[in-house]
């Protein structure tokens, strides 16, 4: 016995000690006065003394007996009670400390339905969000390794190549090149913002806006780009909505998907977007003309630096994290993002945002 258990023991032991001399010495005191008394009072006391100074004795001896046999059986219960308090928290301290060394798969059982079973559950649900992040910061660094191995790969053969007189530093390569550290600095800024977007800090200025005059802003800041390559963009908006949101971020959600369904879509074709009031939300309706994709890659857009196999090549390019910094966006107003789409069918993606 040491440690939690022993103190717990001890502080029962010498509680119950307390109160049971406490008890027991007012009980004293109280046989005493009452035989006190009757020795005062009764007349023929000194023929009965011997007989009731031993029964005071006998009632005083029973009760010092009694005494002792309930300390111990205290001690005896103080134990078993402390070792059953004390149980769930050493094995919630031997799951910290486990923890603490990087052991997230541990987890403590809770039983009960009280304060202890809630905090044995909420260290289970520490261990499992410790865990879920470090599996994500283990693909995240993955992803990062791999994404900015390519190109700094690409670029040193390239400069090798060159130096070596195999290649001449043509304004084509140097494009090349520098194709591929804007590449690098897009990466490098969409990681910045995804870090600042999931830090616990992170609050959002929400304001009262128009809804369809944010759309407008975010059209006209890629209008040109669709113009050049030649596809068209409408916007419907059926009602004027008035929602609370932080206007800057929406305004980058809107970008990053018309950004994207710009990469996807082939020229002459088509982006439209709608507004309409479904239930409590507002939902935005992206639907381009592009070239779609699988119904098993749909639930993984919205992952980390995901392309799907049409992009790998990187013809597309991008950084494969605007969607990610949309979800997390939409998701820290409130509100929902998913994605339909079929091969060759075009791609729709939809935006909840709640009315209040």
């Amino acid at each position: 016995m040491k440690g939690l258990h022993a103190r717990l023991t001890l502080v029962f032991i010498l509680a119950a000690t307390v109160i049971l001399m406490v008890a027991s010495l007012v009980i004293l005191l109280e046989i005493h006065y009452h035989f006190t008394m009757f020795k005062l009072d009764a007349p023929e006391f000194r023929v009965i003394k011997p007989l009731a100074i031993h029964f005071e004795s006998a009632v005083i001896g029973s009760i010092l007996w009694t005494l002792l046999g309930v300390f111990i059986l205290v001690c005896m219960i103080s134990y078993f009670v402390a070792r059953k308090l004390s149980k769930p928290l050493v094995q919630m301290k031997w799951a910290a400390e486990k923890m603490a060394k990087g052991e997230l798969d541990v987890r403590v059982k809770v039983q009960g339905n009280d304060e202890l079973q809630e905090l044995g559950q909420s260290l289970n649900q520490l261990a499992a969000q410790l865990q879920k992040q470090e599996i994500a910061r283990e693909n995240m660094t993955s992803d990062i390794a791999h994404e900015l191995r390519t190109p700094l790969a690409t670029l040193k053969s390239h400069m090798e190549a060159i130096e070596d007189g195999i290649f001449e530093a043509t304004p084509e390569r140097l494009h090349s090149f520098g194709e591929e550290i804007d590449r690098l600095i897009l990466l490098v800024y969409d990681l910045e913002q995804l870090t600042t977007f999931e830090a616990p800090n992170f609050v959002l200025e929400k304001r009262k806006e128009n809804l369809g005059e944010v759309l407008q802003q975010s059209m006209s800041t890629l209008r040109e780009s669709y113009l050049q390559k030649g596809i068209a963009l409408s916007f419907h908006e059926k009602m004027q909505i008035q929602l609370l949101i932080d206007k800057k971020r929406i305004m980058q959600v809107m970008i990053n998907l018309l950004t994207n369904a710009l990469k996807f879509t082939p020229a002459s074709g088509r982006v439209d977007i709608t507004i309409e009031i479904k239930e409590r939300d507002a939902v935005i309706t992206i639907k381009d003309t592009g070239i779609g994709i699988s119904k098993e890659e749909i639930s993984k857009v919205f992952e980390r630096f995901y392309r799907t196999e049409k992009s790998r090549n990187r013809r597309f390019g991008g950084s494969g994290i605007g969607l990610t910094i949309a979800k997390q966006l939409t998701e820290a107003h409130g509100g929902s993002i998913w994605m339909e789409s079929d091969p060759n069918e075009g791609t729709a993606v939809m935006v909840t945002l709640p009315l209040q």
